[in-house]
């Protein structure tokens, strides 16, 4: 395994991300920061803190539950009630952007409420779409073979992204 970003790379990473954030989203007034279940999850927590920390945005962590391996087979659910999150801008968050196939299914969650408008940020965009997604934020941009992996971690609060 190769490392591409450290922690501290991908703190840095993830503040510039959400000033992006806070520039596209600032004449919303609110938020809703989703992350896709697991290290999704885990950088939207992340992007929420900065967020909070850097704007005066008003914020709600929502996760995504969905089985990336088999997205469907099983309903894509969010941890709140509908009202939450109908008629507000959303930001899917997940940690690596591969085929598409994931985000498709994170986003179909929140057209069914009728979202403001829908973003989307990823900390790695692998460039091997077979679906038509497209990140709006991303930490970087990585042209991969199709057996390579980029693997994003954390672990005891460190934060590594691996190529494999």
């Amino acid at each position: 395994m190769v490392e591409v970003l450290s922690h501290p790379q991908i703190e840095n990473k993830i503040k510039r991300i959400a000033y992006q954030i806070f520039e596209a989203f600032l004449d919303q007034g609110e938020l809703v920061v989703a992350g896709i279940n697991g290290n999704g999850y885990e950088l939207a927590q992340k992007l929420n803190e900065q967020l909070q920390a850097i704007s005066p945005l008003k914020t709600t962590l929502v996760e995504i539950k969905l089985d990336k391996t088999q997205p469907r087979a099983a309903t894509t659910s969010l941890n709140v009630d509908s009202a939450d999150v109908h008629g507000k801008p959303v930001l899917i968050v997940d940690d690596v952007l591969n085929t598409g196939r994931t985000m498709v299914y994170a986003v179909s969650a929140f057209i069914r409420e009728e979202c403001a408008l829908i973003k989307t940020a990823v900390l790695a965009d692998r460039n091997h779409k077979n679906f038509p997604i497209a990140a709006d934020f991303v930490g970087i941009s990585m042209a991969t073979t199709l057996q390579e992996h980029l693997q994003f971690s954390l672990e005891n609060g460190k934060m590594s992204l691996e190529l494999q």
